[in-house]
């Protein structure tokens, strides 16, 4: 496939590619980190004049399902997968004791906390569910924690667009 052909489906089905991308992300499976993915879509948002709100909503739903994954394969599977996690994949140590760290000082508001901090992002859930943080203040604090990360992110993008028009 060359890029004219990647670019024209891009163009045609990006708000569906965005979506899986970010999902993927959500699950710290997209091979990029959110602190360059998340301005790039706002980039994208300005650069196609995609309603900023439609793209929003999409990296919300996004964020949510993929957190939501992870939240209840740990609540089901608990201290099972954080130690095969823990042990299969030596570079993820270090943001899962940070999560760990958040949620036993914190508790449900490390949702919220952890969202904000890059590397943990993607681990929070996973520790909540092996915690076995209660639904609805787990939602509650991941909605406002994705928001406020998704707001912010995907502003930069989309200001940074701005500047370079």
């Amino acid at each position: 496939m060359d890029m004219h052909t990647v670019v024209e489906k891009f163009n045609l089905y990006g708000p569906i590619i965005v979506f899986g991308v970010l999902y993927l992300e959500a699950l710290n499976l997209s091979g990029i980190p959110a602190t360059v993915l998340m301005p790039a879509v706002g980039f994208y948002i300005k650069e196609r004049h995609y309603s900023f709100l439609f793209i929003f909503m999409i990296a919300m739903t996004a964020g949510i399902l993929g957190n939501l994954t992870y939240y209840l394969l740990a609540y089901r599977l608990g201290r099972k997968m954080y130690h095969k996690v823990y042990s299969r994949f030596p570079r993820t140590q270090k943001p899962l004791d940070k999560a760990m760290h958040i949620s036993e000082k914190y508790g449900s508001k490390a949702c919220f906390i952890g969202r904000l901090i890059p590397g943990v992002r993607a681990f929070i859930s996973i520790v909540s569910g092996v915690f076995k943080i209660e639904f609805r203040p787990f939602m509650l604090y991941s909605l406002l924690g994705i928001g406020l990360w998704n707001l912010i992110t995907l502003l930069i993008g989309y200001l940074m667009a701005i500047g370079a028009s």
